[in-house]
C-alpha cells in the first residue's frame, strides 16, 4: 500500500460517491474546523492503484513543538478488512511522526451492538465486536466505553435516531408514543407556527440555548458557533424557530369565547322555565369554567403582547442536512411557554420535512446512555423515545500512540483525554 494525499477538491468528489457518510466528515466540517484553527489534510491509501482508505486529518499543536491528530469519525475503510486496517495504520504513523504528532484520536461511526427504542440490546442484532478486536490488535487503544456526559470525546457515544426509509409520514407518526402524538395535536390546536432564521436571527436560537443551559446545568455553544454552521455549511445548516402568532391565537380564543358566551345564554334561558335539570345545570357550570379560562387567556395574550409583540417565542432548534440524514444538533426552549409543546412542532415540521425530501435517517443526536427514570439524561432520552427513535451506542475512542513519553505527560495534565 501507499500513502499520498489528495487535494480538497479530490476529498470532495470521493465522498459524493459515497453512501455511508457522516456531516462531520464532511468538507463542510473541514472548513469549519479550518476556521477554528486546526490545520486540515486528505489522505489516501492506494492498493494496486485502488483506493483502500480516505479520510480527513485535523490537527492543533500540543505541548509547544507538537501536535495532535484528530479524524472525525474515522476513516473511509473496511475496519473488518485487518490486513489493509494494519497496513494503513503502519503508514499514517509514520506520516503524523513526521508531523511530530504526539498522538491520533478516531471516533468510527460505527455502533458497537444493535439496541431498541428502550436502549435494550437487540438479540442476534449487529454486533461490531470483531472491529473493535482489529483496531487492538493494530496498535489502537481504547479509550473507557463511558456513558453520561462524555468530556473526553468529541462526539457522542450514544445517539438515538428514527429510520425513515421506505415510510410513509402517517406511518412515522403512527411509531410515536401516544403521549408524544397528543403533544403533536396540542401544539396543532394552538396554532403553533414554524419557520426558518435568517442568519442575522441566530440569536433567538442562542438565547433560547443559553436559557436551557442555565436551566439542565450544561454549557451551551455560543451565538458566533451558530453563525459559521450557517456560514461554513453552505446551505446544509438550518435554524428553525417555533412560534405562537398571539394575533392569530387571539382571535381564536375570541371565537371560542363568544361561542361559549351564546351558549351560557341558552342554558340560563333554558334553567329558567326548567330550573331542576340537572344536566343543564352541570353543563352551565362546566361553561361558566370555561369562559372563565378563556377570559384569562385574553388578558394573557394582551400581557404577551406588550412584552413580545405579536410573535410569543416557544423553542428552536438547529439541523444539518447531509447525505441521506438530517442531524438535529442543538436546541432550546422558553420552559415558561411549555404548554404550547413547541419543541414538538419543530420535531413534527422537520421529520415531515426530511421525509418529502427524501432524507433515509433522522438523527436525534445525542443522549447519555442511561435509560432508567431518575438517572442522568433521562429525560432528554425519552423526548427522544417518545419519537421512537432507536437508541446508537458507538464502538468509542481510540488513540494511537506516536510518542509514548511525551503521550503519559500530556495524559499527567490533563486527565481527561
Amino acid at each position: 500500500m501507499i500513502l499520498k494525499t489528495i487535494s480538497k477538491e479530490n476529498y470532495k468528489n470521493f465522498l459524493t460517491r459515497q453512501e455511508k457518510k457522516n456531516f462531520l466528515q464532511s468538507s463542510y466540517a473541514a472548513s469549519k474546523m479550518e476556521a477554528d484553527g486546526w490545520k486540515i489534510e486528505y489522505l489516501q491509501g492506494l492498493e494496486n492503484n485502488t483506493v483502500q482508505v480516505t479520510c480527513m486529518v485535523a490537527t492543533l499543536p500540543l505541548l509547544r513543538s507538537f501536535r495532535y491528530a484528530y479524524i472525525p469519525r474515522g476513516f473511509f475503510i473496511d475496519y473488518k478488512d485487518k490486513a489493509t486496517l494494519n497496513s494503513f495504520t503502519a503508514l499514517l504513523k509514520k506520516h503524523l511522526r513526521k508531523q511530530r504528532v504526539i498522538y491520533l484520536e478516531i471516533d468510527p461511526d460505527i455502533i458497537l451492538q444493535e439496541r431498541d427504542k428502550n436502549g435494550d440490546i437487540v438479540p442476534r442484532g449487529i454486533n461490531n465486536q470483531d472491529i473493535v478486536d482489529n483496531l487492538l490488535a493494530c496498535g489502537y487503544i481504547q479509550m473507557p466505553l463511558e456513558r453520561g456526559s462524555d468530556i473526553g470525546s468529541h462526539q457522542c457515544r450514544w445517539t438515538s435516531g428514527i429510520d425513515l426509509s421506505k415510510k410513509t409520514i402517517d406511518q412515522i407518526f403512527s411509531e410515536f408514543s401516544s403521549q408524544t402524538r397528543n403533544d403533536i395535536r396540542n401544539a396543532q390546536k394552538y396554532g403553533v407556527k414554524v419557520r426558518t432564521l435568517k442568519p442575522s436571527e441566530l440569536s433567538i436560537l442562542d438565547h433560547m440555548e443559553q436559557e436551557a443551559g442555565e436551566r439542565h446545568h450544561f454549557e451551551a455553544v455560543s451565538l458566533e458557533t451558530y453563525e459559521k454552521m450557517y456560514k461554513f455549511y453552505d446551505g446544509h445548516a438550518k435554524a428553525v424557530y417555533a412560534y405562537l402568532d398571539l394575533s392569530d391565537y387571539e382571535k381564536t380564543v375570541v371565537t371560542e369565547r363568544e361561542k361559549t358566551e351564546a351558549e351560557i345564554q341558552e342554558l340560563k334561558v333554558f334553567l329558567k322555565e326548567n330550573p331542576n335539570s340537572k344536566k343543564k345545570q352541570k353543563r352551565l357550570k362546566v361553561a361558566d369554567e370555561y369562559y372563565t379560562s378563556l377570559k384569562k387567556k385574553e388578558d394573557q395574550i394582551s400581557q404577551q403582547k406588550e412584552l413580545y409583540g405579536n410573535e410569543l417565542p416557544l423553542a428552536s432548534s438547529m439541523f444539518i442536512k447531509y447525505g441521506k440524514t438530517v442531524t438535529y444538533l442543538y436546541s432550546g426552549s422558553d420552559y415558561k411557554q411549555r404548554v404550547y409543546r413547541g419543541p414538538y412542532a419543530i420535531q413534527w415540521h422537520m421529520i415531515k420535512e426530511s421525509v418529502e425530501e427524501g432524507y433515509e435517517y433522522y438523527d436525534m443526536y445525542g443522549i447519555s446512555g442511561y435509560f432508567e427514570k431518575g438517572q442522568e439524561g433521562y429525560g432528554v432520552f425519552d423526548f427522544k423515545r417518545g419519537f421512537n427513535a432507536h437508541v446508537k451506542e458507538f464502538i468509542g475512542r481510540y488513540h494511537l500512540v506516536l510518542h509514548p513519553i511525551l503521550y503519559m505527560l500530556h495524559k499527567r495534565i490533563h486527565k481527561n483525554i
